[in-house]
């Protein structure tokens, strides 16, 4: 793998990206492919080049319960960039796990790699009852036109999965055959099945290497997890001949004559421009909308003749259910899913998945002191003497447990949205819509009904903002450049050479994971720009 630059400056680039994750490392892997020059800018470290990585673990866990550092956060491949949540009229400050470093935040993903259903493509018909979103009749693009990028995506990522067989046509099941159920996971496959339900294997970019532990929320020191690194990038470099400089943090761009004409960067302690004959940001949808936004015009940034740019901010709303196989839930837990809800009766609703395991006890116990604080604060200074009992409490909860993830398809608001912050951080506010928060209620009651005859318990944490792990829409693209920022093939409205491929661009957010999406979809962004150049 070649060594980092010495001077980044010195070249123009065919294209430069901005961001190693999904979007970015995989458009960069096939421009690369096709002999383009790629510069790859990473805000983080990379895991790939022999630095100082905590991985293997909760980052809770390897700093010992202790407030974690700056530098902990950045060796965690965590961002450490100031966030605050303004919705409740104060700011308060937030601590998602997103990711910063080779990978972005699919170093740190739970590795679901799942195709959105046809219906995602066409969404107004589904919510016309709610005229404030900002729902589009349909998306620039059909599945159809997506279809053939999934496969490649699939490819490239090792999907494992089985056929979903609510959608044996048009939701393939992977590549590579998943290894075998454990008994806790037939178990409960045969469950579901005796409800009417139709469970499959959840869709997973994992090569389960000897002492696999499905690594979600961490870097995996073993590899065997597929992110954007590792099916990516790492080759790309090592193969393709691109390059990458890391530890660059993109403040602005700048532009003159509808093109981007220079990338100011900080780099090794000092100011830098960076040149690019194309411009591509997959910085992630609050990073990338912050920096259009603190680009160009003051008063309204870059590429937002729209206005839209860091609004329509989604990020599902997520909760959990724990439920009791007989059989102890051992081997891997990260298996099964249903879609049984994901399209009901007319009504989008979302996924239901194994979670796999849960952060540790310590780690909840926080999670808990955080909601202490915004709704019982007198309570949360007593936290450090109440602390032991709840965290023996999460830790008897979780004996014998399979925990599942249940995502509902939140809607695309203007109100909700990301801007820069007076600081140099980010601000945040998004609130649940009433529309949305009576889908919640619905969808929620639909579990319990599924899985109320046997023993469980829910955690609902789709109020707390804090969950942010597929945070998308905030530079949405369409055809009409009045009401999105980007065209079809995700190049800015306004702008001749920069184009975004992270989860900003999506209109809507689906009932799934979006990281098979964004893969693909980058894959077509990349045959557009080699047939354009």
């Amino acid at each position: 793998m070649p060594s980092h630059l010495r001077d980044p400056t010195g070249r123009n680039w065919d294209f430069l990206i901005v961001g190693t994750g999904i979007g970015g490392a995989t458009i960069g892997y096939e421009l690369a492919r096709q002999g383009r020059s790629v510069l790859f800018c990473e805000a983080g470290l990379s895991y790939l080049t022999g630095a100082e990585v905590l991985q293997g673990d909760w980052l809770d866990a390897l700093t010992n319960g202790k407030v974690p550092s700056r530098e902990q956060l950045d060796r965690a491949g965590r961002s450490s960039t100031e966030m605050f949540d303004i919705s409740s009229g104060k700011s308060r400050v937030m601590r998602p796990v997103l990711g910063t470093g080779t990978g972005g935040t699919s170093a740190l993903f739970g590795m679901v790699m799942e195709r959105f259903s046809p219906c995602d493509f066409e969404p107004g018909q589904y919510f016309r009852d709610c005229p404030e979103a900002n729902v589009p009749e349909k998306w620039p693009i059909t599945y159809d036109e997506l279809a053939p990028y999934y496969t490649q995506a699939e490819r490239i990522y090792g999907v494992r999965a089985t056929k979903d067989p609510l959608h044996p046509d048009q939701r393939p099941g992977g590549i590579v055959p998943p290894p075998p159920l454990t008994p806790a996971s037939r178990e409960l496959v045969s469950r579901f099945e005796e409800k009417g339900l139709h469970p499959y294997r959840l869709p997973m970019a994992c090569n389960y290497v000897e002492g696999c532990r499905e690594c979600v929320g961490f870097i995996c020191e073993k590899r065997c997890k597929r992110d954007s690194a590792t099916s990516c990038l790492e080759p790309a470099l090592r193969d393709q001949g691109a390059e990458m400089i890391t530890e660059c943090e993109i403040h602005s761009l700048d532009s003159a004559n509808n093109k981007i004409t220079a990338v100011n960067a900080r780099w090794r302690g000092k100011e830098i421009k960076l040149s690019g004959k194309t411009i591509i940001l997959g910085a992630g949808a609050i990073r990338t909308a912050v920096l259009l936004l603190n680009s160009g015009e003051r008063s309204k940034g870059l590429a937002n003749g729209s206005g839209q740019v860091g609004r329509n901010l989604m990020r599902h709303l997520l909760d959990y259910y724990i439920v009791y196989p007989n059989a102890p839930p051992s081997g891997f837990l990260k298996q099964i899913a249903f879609n049984d809800l994901y399209l009901a009766n007319g009504k989008k609703f979302g996924t239901v998945q194994s979670n796999g395991q849960l952060p540790p006890p310590s780690t909840i116990a926080k999670f808990f002191r955080e909601e202490l604080k915004t709704f019982w604060p007198p309570l949360a200074y007593l936290f450090p003497l109440i602390r032991p009992a709840i965290e023996f409490r999460i830790r008897m909860m979780l004996s014998g447990a399979h925990v599942f993830a249940a995502f509902l398809e939140d809607l695309p608001f203007k109100s909700n949205r990301v801007t820069p912050s007076r600081s140099g951080g980010v601000d945040l506010f998004y609130k649940i819509n009433p529309y949305d928060q009576r889908r919640l209620r619905e969808f929620r009651r639909q579990i319990s009904d599924l899985v109320g005859e046997h023993r469980y318990r829910s955690i609902f944490r789709a109020e707390q903002n804090a969950t942010l792990g597929h945070v998308c829409g905030t530079c949405r693209f369409g055809d009409d450049p009045r009401t999105s920022v980007l065209d079809r093939f995700n190049r800015a409205h306004e702008l001749d050479n920069l184009y975004v491929v992270d989860g900003s661009f999506l209109p809507t957010s689906s009932g799934t994971n979006p990281a098979l999406t964004i893969a693909a979809n980058a894959l077509r962004v990349a045959e557009h720009l080699s047939e354009r150049h």
